[in-house]
């Protein structure tokens, strides 16, 4: 399957979102009194792979975004919603 133009929208949007994951997770999991050792405890996913999203090295799956937001005591949807600004919803 060939891959879709840099230029297009949905690309343009996935890396808004991708830029903002690492400070949405280092700013939730500091805000919950976590350490990366802690919130790996909870969530199941390993201290390194939460540093490496935290430093914006690695884009994780949605299950392991689940996972981490789980960790968190949050949803998925309330992990994610501010990753979105109100340009994204037109």
């Amino acid at each position: 399957m060939p891959n879709a133009p840099d230029n297009h929208e949905a690309h343009d949007y996935a890396e808004r979102i991708r830029e903002r994951l690492p400070r949405r997770l280092q700013e939730l999991r500091e805000a919950a009194g976590f350490t990366k050792y802690g919130l790996s405890r909870e969530s199941g996913v390993s201290r390194e792979y939460i540093g490496k999203i935290e430093r914006g090295k690695a884009n994780p799956t949605l299950p392991v975004t689940a996972q981490i937001s789980h960790g968190l005591g949050m949803t998925l949807e309330q992990f994610t919603h501010e990753l979105e600004d109100e340009d994204d919803a037109e």
